[in-house]
């Protein structure tokens, strides 16, 4: 399939700057924080306990603070960011490495900071591709429970319509610290 050029960032949103979002809007802060403010050991680590509308309205004022488009990857755009042309099974690769991501193998129980596993980077050099936390994307679940409703992939199908502002379920990809090796993989989906 093939995916029109885009802009990715290299890293997951942080507590520090999910923190200038909140200050500025007076968003509500994740559950997890004491008042306004991410915890100071933790703002470097990617944010957590932000829903879909969360992300997206991070997004609407990080465009208006950039003065330019930022949204939330489709699933395809995603998954193209971690698998590379090479339709790689990992960010890194075809082998699982527990040293390249954090996830329950590798044993760390929590998030951690962005980037700190260089070596798991995407071909793109795309970081926490693999690990830490779930990442949203744009990308309704489907229409119905059938997972064929999902591929082939058909961008034009309704599913990347960001004006649907109906309670649809979203996927989110990545995987988290908490997970296996096989939730981790490039092409591994979840709905949220």
């Amino acid at each position: 399939m093939s995916v029109k050029a885009f802009q990715i960032s290299k890293y997951p949103v942080t507590n520090e700057q999910y923190t200038r979002f909140v200050t500025a809007t007076g968003h509500e802060p994740p559950e997890h924080w004491r008042g306004a403010e991410t915890p100071l050991e933790l703002r470097s680590h990617p944010v957590v306990y932000v829903n879909w509308y969360d992300a997206c309205a991070y997004c609407q004022w990080l465009s208006k603070e950039q003065n330019m488009v930022v949204r939330l990857p489709s699933e395809a755009e995603w998954e193209k960011a971690a698998r590379g042309s090479d339709a790689r099974i990992y960010p890194w690769g075809d082998e699982f490495n527990s040293a390249y991501c954090n996830s329950y193998q590798t044993g760390v129980g929590t998030t951690s900071p962005v980037g700190m596993f260089k070596q798991g980077a995407s071909v793109y050099e795309c970081m926490d591709m693999a690990g830490n936390v779930w990442e949203w994307t744009q990308t309704v679940w489907g229409k119905s429970e059938n997972p064929e409703f999902e591929y082939p992939y058909l961008s034009d199908d309704g599913r990347e319509n960001m004006d649907t502002a109906d309670k649809r379920v979203r996927v989110l990809r990545g995987g988290s610290f908490y997970d296996y090796l096989y939730d981790l993989r490039c092409a591994f989906r979840c709905r949220g």
